[in-house]
């Protein structure tokens, strides 16, 4: 682990709060209709940003954030702080930016109040999950699956391969066509970490036994 230093302690905490902005308006941008959408004259475009924003609002994503807070700040207790105060600033532009344009009122807070309780209790274990993922051996490579396996397993888990045919087409496109990139994201993911685990294995064996795969002399073909 590298050494601890101020100032690169503040440029991880800097990263964290854009990455909880940019995950807050980028949310909050997804959620915005125009009124050819809601009059059913523009479907096409209805399909595309409501998958864009079941992506954008997806537990993969917002259980990502703190995660990756905690892979940042590369301390435990760092970590621990870094996933509570990620999920809740995040929830707070959130919701306070999109209460500024007008697009929720003053109930939001306590309508959502069970979100911020849940980056509370969440955030803190979710941000530790980012510091194990730094580490080697299999902690580490089990804590890098956990987002890749949260977006295979979310699809399935709510249903959006299930919709009601009584629902609009353009959200059942969405649903589907969002759960299929979750799917197909985690599976990559997954793949890429397992054959980056597995490259770092290879190596490390190469590096305690250079003289491993060579072939005994006695084994040369003459």
């Amino acid at each position: 682990m590298p050494a601890y230093h101020p100032l690169m302690a503040k440029r991880w905490w800097g990263l964290v709060i854009a990455a909880a902005v940019v995950v807050a308006l980028l949310s909050l941008a997804s959620n915005v209709t125009s009124e050819s959408q809601l009059f059913a004259q523009a479907n096409t475009l209805l399909a595309v940003r409501s998958t864009f924003s079941k992506l954008m609002n997806s537990g993969a994503v917002w259980a990502g954030l703190p995660i990756l807070s905690g892979w940042l700040v590369r301390r435990p207790l760092h970590a621990l702080a870094a996933g509570i105060v990620a999920s809740l600033l995040a929830l707070v532009v959130h919701y306070g930016v999109g209460q500024l344009f007008g697009m929720f009122d003053g109930t939001v807070w306590a309508g959502n109040r069970i979100w911020f309780a849940l980056a509370v209790v969440m955030g803190g274990p979710l941000g530790l999950v980012g510091v194990v993922a730094r580490a080697g051996g299999l902690p580490g490579s089990i804590a890098r699956l956990v987002v890749p396996a949260g977006a295979i397993i979310e699809p399935f888990f709510r249903g959006m391969f299930s919709v009601p045919t009584l629902l609009p087409w353009p959200e059942r496109v969405a649903s589907v066509a969002a759960g299929v990139v979750l799917v197909a994201t985690g599976i990559v993911g997954a793949a890429v970490l397992i054959r980056q685990r597995r490259k770092q294995h290879v190596a490390h064996r190469k590096s305690q036994h250079p003289g491993a795969d060579r072939p005994h002399p006695n084994h040369i073909v003459r």
